[in-house]
């Protein structure tokens, strides 16, 4: 039989999973600007490095509010 944490880290997971399937991430707008370095550039990153960088950054700081 389950006991009280059993269920609840049941229910944590379910709602991490809920989460993460329905969240859609919403385009960014393309404002000629680097989205990391702020640098001039025609889409939203410079280089594929600043963007890898933004989104660790993001990654992060959404792992931070969740937990």
């Amino acid at each position: 039989m389950a006991d009280d944490v059993d269920i609840a880290s049941q229910n944590e997971e379910a709602f991490r999973q809920h989460l993460s399937t329905n969240h859609r991430e919403k385009e960014l707008p393309a404002n000629g600007r680097c989205y990391n370095c702020e640098g001039p550039t025609e889409g939203n990153f410079c280089c594929k490095e600043c963007r890898e960088d933004w989104e660790k950054r993001k990654y992060f700081d959404n792992q931070r509010r969740i937990e």
